[in-house]
């Protein structure tokens, strides 16, 4: 949390201080801080303040299954877990002192995700589970990679930018690297926002999940050092996303790290690669190109 705190006062816009039970109202669970948020252009308040809750814990499953063409695949699959009673206790302090709402956050960190699930899957591979060694070795062949490390760096990539890729459309951030802190709203009209997947002990943010992000309030992103917030939700006026769609129509630019495409070609093949090699495995195979 300090280091969001500190990203976000070096914007004009926010004031955060950092709540404590100990010196804010020991008869209460208070929130871990507070952000106001002042002076946005259009806004519909001239302040907004909003309680942040960050006590989450990270979960990283493989979901393992067989497609229609009757191949094994694998996908990583992260999720963040708020306990929900604490939560709801959060909340009603919010309530009762007039806060404009409860805000869960989460930081996707890149490094993380894919570091975590590549430890994971070559734990499983070289345990011999059998699932997992049919699909790492089909991936090696048929992206003509050179050792199976380079296809469980490939899935997790793949993986996380197809995660990543997606809640920013939804949320129209498409030129952000996605890393860093989101802001999600508990509530929207009152009601549980959408997307937010509830059990009976916890409040679960699911990437895949990307109705969510639709509605966040403030992204942070930490690779950039950009703070935006969700026009939407705190203006008058939306805001058009067709620029923004525009800007990302580059067919020789890698998806995965921006950097330009290249024709490699090879005994087994030709495809274009990212010149970012071998850091970024992103492959696209071209449609008459015919593997030996």
């Amino acid at each position: 949390m300090e280091e969001l705190f500190k990203l976000l006062t070096n914007d004009i816009h926010f004031n955060v201080t950092e709540l404590s039970s100990k010196t804010w109202n020991k008869n209460w669970k208070v929130p871990e801080g507070l952000i106001s948020i002042v002076g946005l252009e259009d806004g519909k308040r001239p302040v907004f303040y909003y309680g942040v809750v960050d006590n989450y814990k990270e979960d990283y499953l493989l979901n393992k299954g067989v497609s229609e063409n009757n191949n094994k695949f694998v996908n990583a699959r992260m999720y963040f877990k708020f306990d929900r009673n604490d939560v709801m206790a959060k909340e009603r302090y919010v309530v009762a002192n007039g806060f404009n709402g409860l805000l869960l956050c989460i930081k996707i960190d890149k490094d993380k995700f894919t570091k975590t699930f590549e430890k994971i899957l070559l734990e499983k591979y070289n345990e011999g589970e059998e699932h997992i060694v049919e699909v790492l070795d089909k991936m090696m062949d048929r992206n003509m990679f050179d050792s199976v490390e380079e296809s469980v760096r490939y899935i997790t990539n793949r993986d996380y930018n197809w995660l990543i890729g997606r809640l920013k459309y939804k949320a129209g951030l498409f030129n952000y690297s996605g890393q860093g802190y989101w802001l999600l709203p508990l509530k929207t009209n009152m009601k549980i926002t959408k997307g937010f997947k509830l059990t009976d002990n916890e409040i679960i943010v699911d990437l895949e999940n990307t109705e969510l992000f639709k509605n966040y309030l403030i992204y942070v992103d930490i690779k950039d050092g950009v703070i935006k917030y969700n026009k939407d939700r705190l203006c008058k006026s939306g805001f058009s996303l067709v620029d923004e769609i525009r800007k990302q129509m580059s067919d020789d630019t890698c998806p995965w790290c921006g950097e330009k495409l290249r024709l490699v070609k090879t005994k087994r093949g030709e495809f274009l690669g990212c010149s970012n090699y071998p850091e970024c495995l992103y492959r696209r195979f071209l449609k008459n190109n015919n593997k030996k």
